[in-house]
């Protein structure tokens, strides 16, 4: 990814006064508009708004940003109308703030970046949010994280195959409900793997 791209990506704070803009103008961010999405994007405001202050890190993770050898600069796809974004941003946001001197955190909106969000699909899948680390430095790719983690992955793949059984309320029902009980535990243990991978 060209430095120039990861400069352009916003802060955790400017993507969220995007999103509090864009809903004051009855929009969401991105290239689709509708009012199912912004629908979703006035849910996923108070998901945020909850996940930042129910947030504890770890001290395994806190642990293993302290012993990263070198800084690392994170890009996220995202979206706002998009629930898996709410849930799993703003933890991400609050493990990058913890370590400052070692995780420099920008922020790209999927559809207005799509050349190169493509080279950084999911299994094939536009799955968001998508989190790829460089190293600051060289900006050699390093890995990435997306688009939930596995437990939650694991409910989205069991409502895939039984669709004529789950409807997609259903399916979003369980889900977040279970982001609501993990208040993002698993995210933290895969992202304290994620760190020690180079």
């Amino acid at each position: 990814m060209k430095r120039e791209t990861i400069e352009q990506g916003m802060s955790y704070e400017t993507y969220r006064q995007n999103i509090t803009e864009q809903l004051a103008l009855g929009k969401t961010t991105g290239t689709r508009q509708s009012e199912e999405l912004v629908g979703f994007t006035q849910l996923n405001e108070q998901r945020m708004n909850r996940n930042e202050k129910q947030f504890k890190l770890v001290e395994s993770l806190q642990a293993t940003l302290t012993n990263l050898e070198k800084p690392e600069v994170w890009i996220v796809f995202v979206e706002a109308w998009c629930g898996d974004c709410a849930q799993n941003v703003p933890i991400i946001a609050k493990i990058a703030a913890s370590a400052p001197e070692k995780i420099d955190l920008h922020f790209l909106i999927k559809s207005e970046n799509t050349e190169d969000f493509q080279k950084h699909l999911t299994n094939g899948t536009e799955s968001i949010p998508k989190l790829i680390r460089f190293d600051k430095e060289t900006l050699n790719e390093l890995g990435s994280w997306g688009a939930r983690p596995e437990k939650a992955q694991a409910i989205a793949e069991h409502w895939k195959q039984n669709k004529d059984s789950i409807s997609k309320d259903d399916f979003e029902k369980e889900l977040h409900l279970w982001y609501a009980k993990d208040r993002g535990q698993e995210l933290q243990k895969e992202f304290t793997q994620l760190l020690k991978k180079h």
